[in-house]
């Protein structure tokens, strides 16, 4: 009986902990209406554990070059801190060039995933990514937000 009610606790202390991500939907629809963005597909993420949380955003962008997605980024940046759910998580971001529809299923969108990721990050000052994503941890993005103001 000990047992059970020691496994029943932990597992509400975890659940407890979790932090809420609030209303994906909509947070997609507002990096939807970022300028040259052409939809988002957002998924929160516990790798590891129900308390690690990561927000995975891929955005359907207009244009790839490295300036255009490192103002996008810096956008981004600001979006996430200012929605209740994202702020004060880490986000991961990757770009696919085109618009949401497009691509109908997840596994197109991670595939077609544009690496440019790397520099993009050279470009913003931020430590060094790999191609496909860019890793935000959440003073990275208040540092985005308050360089675009």
């Amino acid at each position: 009986m000990r047992v059970v009610l020691c496994v029943v606790g932990a597992m509400l202390a975890l659940t407890g902990c979790a932090p809420s991500t609030g209303d994906i939907a909509g947070f997609e629809k507002r990096l939807a209406a970022l300028p040259g963005v052409g939809g988002a597909l957002v998924e929160v993420q516990h790798p590891g554990l129900p308390t690690n949380t990561n927000v995975a955003i891929w955005l359907f962008v207009e244009s790839v070059d490295v300036e255009s997605v490192a103002t996008t980024t810096r956008k981004v940046a600001g979006v996430a801190r200012a929605d209740d759910g994202v702020r004060g998580q880490q986000v991961n971001l990757s770009v696919v060039k085109g618009k949401r529809a497009d691509f109908p299923n997840r596994q197109d969108v991670v595939g077609k995933t544009v690496p440019v990721m790397h520099l993009v990050a050279a470009a913003l000052g931020l430590p060094e990514a790999n191609g496909n994503m860019l890793v935000l941890s959440p003073a990275e993005i208040a540092k985005l937000a308050d360089a675009e103001g």
